[in-house]
């Protein structure tokens, strides 16, 4: 499916940067069991995640943030873009001090 026409893609990065790299791993989960497809996608997001976030300045997430938003999104119709959106959220709200 052409991203255009994706209608549960988020329309501004970084969220929709993270979508991509979740969309992109996931075309590789046949032959995989499901523990592998899982582990690649999350990496593929947190990658994608701190690349983005050292490049504009924002807060790279821990792996633990990457992985509490996809169990959250789980199960959603909109699961790609509720975790994307969530980690989205995490890297770009302002440190606490």
């Amino acid at each position: 499916m052409s991203i255009e026409y994706d209608f549960f893609r988020p329309r501004q990065a970084p969220a929709s940067v993270l979508y991509d790299a979740f969309q992109a791993e996931a075309l590789h989960r046949k032959g995989r069991d499901v523990e592998e497809w899982i582990r690649l996608e999350l990496e593929a997001v947190h990658r994608a995640a701190c690349s983005y976030a050292a490049e504009h300045g924002f807060n790279p997430p821990p792996m633990e943030d990457v992985i509490a938003a996809e169990r959250i999104a789980r199960g959603s119709v909109d699961y790609g873009s509720k975790w994307a959106l969530m980690v989205a959220e995490k890297m770009t709200r302002p440190e606490k001090k």
